[in-house]
């Protein structure tokens, strides 16, 4: 459950720039540079951290089908042969199976690598429509030096573009908090309901 990583996710430091004449493509490119890092290291690690997690989920998800499967099997298995004491243990791989998706669920491991995959794919469009403006702008300009305007403009761009990504970002990690709390609150509602012998008393 703990989101610590020894590559945290991060934002690289915004380059220093000129925005005297003689600077400004010199400035532009590497504000577009930096903006484009900035993308690109929060799809990076969204992939990267959603790989261990999707693992983690499918070797669950697989253990509680064949748990399900076997203690479905079993009390057949134990009619036929007439050893009807044999069952039992049909209730038991059925538990573990509930168990396997339970600790799946609290954990978080299929819900955090779907939405790493959907954040990291969000992200990978944005970029796509960001470069492809960026570009647009540059092509409009020609061969003509960019003027205070033009400037501003991709400036502004840049700006919203990192907005954006920024959002996304914590769009991802609140969700993350519902879910966590969510997960949370669930088993202390569980922990705290009184058992059978407690109703009895």
């Amino acid at each position: 459950m703990n989101r610590q990583h020894d590559s945290d996710l991060s934002t690289p430091t915004l380059p220093l720039m000129a925005w005297t004449p003689d600077a400004t493509m010199t400035s532009l490119s590497a504000l577009y540079r930096w903006v484009e890092q900035v993308a690109t290291d929060s799809i990076a690690w969204y992939l990267r951290e959603k790989q261990p997690k999707a693992r983690r989920s499918r070797r669950l998800r697989a253990v509680a089908l064949i748990l399900a499967t076997l203690g479905g099997t079993i009390p057949v298995v134990a009619l036929a042969a007439r050893r009807p004491d044999l069952g039992n243990w049909g209730y038991l791989l059925l538990a573990l199976s509930a168990g396997a998706l339970a600790y799946d669920r609290f954990f978080g491991y299929s819900s955090a690598w779907q939405r790493y995959l959907a954040t990291a794919t969000a992200l990978r469009a944005d970029l796509a429509d960001f470069q492809l403006a960026w570009a647009n702008q540059l092509a409009a300009l020609g061969a003509q030096a960019p003027g205070r305007q033009d400037v501003q403009h991709l400036i502004t761009m840049a700006q919203a573009f990192t907005k954006s990504v920024n959002d996304s970002v914590r769009a991802e990690t609140e969700a993350w908090l519902t879910d966590f709390n969510t997960r949370l609150a669930e088993i202390e509602h569980r922990l705290t309901q009184p058992g059978p012998a407690a109703d009895r008393i």
